[in-house]
């Protein structure tokens, strides 16, 4: 990273090969068994919600329905986005407190490293507040550019697959609209092609969405943390 480089000013950093491929994988394996042996597949095609002791899968979207009960919920929500009564991110499943349901989480992904990456790179001091792992299967309505309503918010999304083309549906991020929301340039729309291990910082009140995806499957695993 140059020493010229404004993180505050651009609202965003991509990084490459912060976690090692072996690193990915074998989160990708430890998911793909907690997926498996809890008959995730199988819950989300149900049509309607299904409560487990450890987990509460969200297929309708009605009794649960807002993102604050979503991630306030005494269980962790696995949502998910392809049941009725949802218009994006079709194909998409949102596991939310993800370290509730796999506690190893941080033997993957040192939350102590990422704060001192934006220690660095903000010359502030910030807080773990939530995690959350996305695996996007063929998404081609995700939601639109957005930001969310909190001004001192930064998500860490680190890539769990290989995304080279934007058929693989990568995040997109508009530099500098974490200050000015307006006269918005279309050099300033940044699209994120990367390999596993990479990841994205980026303030949320920033515009930023995914692209569509064609024909592919991709997962993120997500960290938001708070200014202190």
């Amino acid at each position: 990273m140059s020493i010229e480089y404004d993180f505050n000013k651009k609202g965003y950093l991509f990084l490459s090969s912060v976690f090692s491929t072996d690193v990915i994988n074998n989160f990708n394996e430890y998911l793909k068994n907690f997926m498996i042996n809890n008959h995730i597949y199988t819950h989300i095609k149900k049509r309607h919600d299904v409560q487990e002791e450890t987990f509460y899968v969200n297929n309708t979207y009605t009794s649960v329905d807002s993102y604050k009960k979503i991630q306030y919920y005494y269980l962790p929500v696995i949502d998910n986005r392809g049941s009725k009564n949802r218009v994006n991110e079709i194909g998409m499943i949102d596991i939310y407190n993800v370290h509730k349901l796999l506690p190893d989480i941080y033997n993957y992904f040192d939350v102590n490293l990422l704060e001192t990456i934006l220690n660095k790179i903000t010359d502030k001091r910030w807080k773990f507040l939530r995690n959350n792992v996305q695996i996007c299967m063929n998404v081609n309505n995700p939601c639109s550019f957005h930001f969310d309503n909190i001004d001192k918010c930064i998500k860490v999304t680190i890539y769990l697959s290989d995304i080279p083309s934007n058929e693989y549906g990568p995040p997109v991020y508009v530099e500098e609209s974490h200050i000015n929301k307006s006269n918005i340039k279309n050099e300033q729309i940044k699209t994120f092609l990367g390999n596993k291990g990479d990841v994205l910082i980026s303030f949320q009140n920033g515009f930023h969405r995914k692209l569509p995806q064609n024909n592919t499957t991709v997962g993120f695993v997500v960290f938001n943390f708070i200014e202190l």
